[in-house]
């Protein structure tokens, strides 16, 4: 909600117009506005998150027949308001009074793609292509995934591969691009991550409106690093011209690559990196007047953003919560790890790196208290003569 204003090099006139079109659109205060923005100031992403309430864990959510009426509501008439969808609702007997609070609605139809300015957005696609021809480089970047070679797997076999790629809106430079061989993993983020990693923090990320592109995660991800995170429809060609048509110059790179096909991924992705470079990056563009991306890129005097290897770490790390047993430990992916006897029977935040579990962070009242690695095959999560005796003292309780 706030990161357009968090957005380098604002006007003063273009900070106010954007505080106007926030407080109409989220329906909120100036006041709470200021607030947002000061605990983000302070504490960055973990200003923002929600206090600890007497109600937590409770349920929130909206019964899924009633979310469809008041989205079915909304699409009728996009410029229909929360509280009015709210009325109709309750007049019509398909919810109660006082069932469906305006701000839980409102989050629902926001992270469902249904508030006004997302259906605003798209009646107005005739002027999209104009209105996404970014002037800079890292004011916009586009996001896509495509699918990629079979390549044989260890049993005989073949498996799928996906390709997720980053493109820079003004230059076309392709920040980063890998392939991946499944999509059970957060491949987006771990792509991403690499980018920024390269060429410094966007602006803003234009991504699908897919399944994979809806990542609780990702979203996460670009809040704490002040990246405005946007989505489009699916197969909208007007608003991801760009990543669209560098796919379509990947099929080039697949061909040849039929020629000699790779044996693993690591050779695919080996491969597709020399054919990024030289085939891509550094070749003249059509649409950058005898430029290659590579050059548009660097030539470009808009400074860059960078975000620090910590930062990014931390940003991308996924969060869980677990409940520590009577020996000190919990399992997390089917890993085991050991809290510490302290926390026996307390729920512990785990922060972890999905690709990498050899360590995991341990967080309590939203401090960090240690990071630990996997229980080695013959260790004994916490039984030691202390541990025991924590554990008797805990179950006499």
């Amino acid at each position: 909600m706030i990161a357009p204003l968090l957005m380098p090099d604002l006007e003063a006139s273009e900070k106010r117009k954007i505080r106007s079109e926030i407080l109409e659109r989220e329906g909120i205060s100036e006041r709470t506005l200021r607030r947002y923005l000061a605990a983000y100031r302070k504490e960055n992403y973990e200003g923002l998150k929600p206090k600890e309430r007497n109600d937590a864990g409770q349920l929130k959510a909206i019964p899924e027949e009633v979310l469809n009426h008041a989205i079915t509501l909304k699409k009728e008439l996009p410029g229909r308001s929360v509280e009015r969808i709210i009325r109709i609702l309750e007049g019509e007997g398909i919810a109660g009074k006082g069932e469906i609070s305006r701000s839980t609605l409102s989050r629902h139809l926001k992270n469902m793609g249904f508030a006004t300015a997302d259906l605003k957005q798209t009646k107005a696609s005739g002027q999209a292509a104009r209105r996404f021809q970014k002037s800079g480089r890292n004011m916009l970047w586009q996001s896509d995934i495509k699918y990629g070679p079979y390549i044989p797997t260890e049993k005989g076999g073949k498996k799928r591969t996906y390709m997720v790629a980053f493109i820079d809106d003004a230059t076309r430079l392709v920040c980063h691009a890998e392939f991946y061989d499944n999509q059970r993993l957060p491949i987006l983020e771990d792509c991403f991550r690499k980018a920024v990693l390269k060429y410094g923090k966007p602006d803003a990320v234009y991504v699908d409106n897919g399944k994979v592109f809806l990542s609780r995660w990702f979203r996460v991800a670009c809040a704490k690093l002040g990246i405005k995170h946007m989505n489009t429809k699916s197969y909208s060609p007007e608003s991801k011209g760009k990543i669209e048509r560098f796919n379509s110059t990947v099929e080039a790179f697949l061909e040849e690559l039929s020629l000699e096909k790779a044996k693993n991924l690591e050779e695919l992705n080996r491969k597709f990196r020399i054919w990024l470079d030289e085939g891509y990056n550094n070749k003249e563009h059509s649409s950058l007047k005898g430029q290659s991306p590579m050059q548009a890129y660097t030539g470009d005097a808009r400074k860059v953003r960078f975000a620090t290897p910590e930062d990014c770490h931390d940003a991308f790390l996924w969060e869980d919560t677990r409940k520590v047993d009577n020996t000190g430990c919990f399992k997390l992916n089917g890993i085991e790890y050991e809290a510490g006897i302290e926390y026996i029977r307390k729920k512990v935040d785990i922060r972890y790196d999905p690709f990498d579990m050899s360590q995991v962070e341990i967080w309590h009242n939203g401090e960090k208290r240690r990071t630990v690695n996997p229980l080695k095959i013959g260790e004994y999560c916490g039984r030691t003569e202390k541990a025991e005796s924590a554990v008797k003292v805990s179950r006499s309780r």
